[in-house]
């Protein structure tokens, strides 16, 4: 059987640091790995030294203060490349996915597209007035891509349902794809010397988060949840990985147990898996997920959750009769502080817990993840032809 010419549109990509990037660029080399024909098409950082084969960067200009950078169309030679693919799967609706978009219609060649974002919910953290407007434009692109589209996926059944209210006529073409990652590069032991380094004393249990420090995060939540538990005598600290808009706000909002919180910043994602090991829990309680790849690593690391619920965890859910991964709470900061004033107080649940989390993360492995989307790209292929 030959080699498919694959190509991903992404305007996520190393080093742009997000789950999206991660699952690409882990999903590009376990292709190529497979002696697929696979490529990565992306705009910007032209002097980054890539790990891996056929990834083509065009020209691009930063997107605000932002790390993505943005582009109108693909270099002479990116475009001799791509005008050779089979099938081309674009990761957003904007800017590169619309590349791709035109390409299908010149080429005739199928187009997936996955949608990694609830952009829906992003929008009610701008200003009111804008949100009407704000929402229409999200729906009606997504809804035009999603039509355009052989095929539509995102990685819950959460954002499926989403999608499929937006395009009911296509709902018949949107299905569920979890996202996934190398497993094997975080099981490692626990980095106690991390810990000695950054102040925190052994017997204290470490919570631990990593993403961008944005309001959709909704990290203030668990600022005010640890604030209560700390005041109440739990002996827990905060390890928050990432920046963004609200570092600030955030640092302040943590100044009466400053003691009790670590802010590193923004770290290159090959040392998250350091961070992680060193830790105790992960905790997040954002309401706007839909896949993420921070929880997939925390679990291939071991470390139960501690979350919000929210209809994006079902993902997570372990549907055998043993204890769970992680404790999911109302949005309520008594009943989360009150959640982790538990988890400080009963190692042996933790250790339970960190059990069943490394079990849940091997529905995640990318070489199964890899292996579903080869048939996907097959099939497309076949069934456009």
């Amino acid at each position: 059987m030959s080699a498919l010419r694959i190509g991903q549109f992404t305007d996520s990509f190393p080093p742009v640091i997000n789950g999206v990037s991660t699952f690409v660029s882990e999903h590009h080399a376990e292709l190529l790995s497979r002696s697929q024909a696979a490529h990565v098409f992306t705009f910007g950082y032209a002097r980054h030294v890539d790990r891996d084969a056929n990834i083509w960067r065009s020209p691009g200009w930063p997107l605000g203060t932002s790390q993505f950078r943005m582009g109108w169309r693909l270099s002479a030679q990116a475009r001799r490349v791509a005008d050779t693919l089979d099938v081309l799967h674009a990761h957003e609706a904007i800017d590169i996915g619309h590349v791709a978009a035109f390409l299908v219609r010149l080429k005739r060649r199928p187009l997936i597209f996955t949608n990694h974002t609830r952009h829906d919910l992003y929008v009610l953290n701008y200003p009111r007035v804008l949100q009407p407007m704000l929402q229409r434009f999200v729906s009606q692109n997504i809804a035009n891509f999603i039509r355009s589209s052989t095929l539509t996926t995102a990685p819950s059944h959460d954002s499926v349902r989403w999608l499929q209210s937006l395009a009911p006529d296509a709902a018949d073409r949107i299905r569920v794809v979890r996202n996934g990652i190398r497993l094997d590069a975080f099981d490692r032991p626990p980095d106690r010397a991390l810990r000695a380094t950054l102040g925190i004393p052994e017997e204290r249990t470490l919570f631990i988060y990593v993403g961008r420090v944005t309001p959709e995060k909704n990290l203030m939540a668990f600022a005010e949840a640890l604030i209560l538990a700390v005041n109440q005598g739990a002996d827990a600290h905060w390890v928050v990985i990432g920046d963004g808009q609200s570092s600030a706000a955030l640092e302040a909002k943590v100044a009466p147990i400053r003691s009790n919180v670590s802010l590193p910043g923004a770290i290159p994602h090959d040392q998250v898996q350091q961070y992680l090991t060193m830790a105790d829990v992960f905790a997040t309680t954002s309401f706007s997920e839909v896949n993420p790849v921070s929880v997939i690593e925390a679990l291939a690391c071991g470390k139960p959750y501690l979350g919000l619920h929210a209809a994006w965890w079902d993902e997570f859910a372990d549907e055998s009769n043993h204890e769970p991964a992680g404790i999911l709470t109302k949005n309520d900061p008594y009943e989360l502080a009150a959640a982790i004033q538990h988890l400080c107080a009963d190692r042996c649940r933790l250790e339970r817990m960190g059990a069943r989390a490394k079990c849940l993360s091997r529905r995640f492995d990318i070489r199964t993840v890899t292996s579903q989307w080869q048939e996907i790209y097959r099939e497309i292929v076949e069934d456009y032809h």
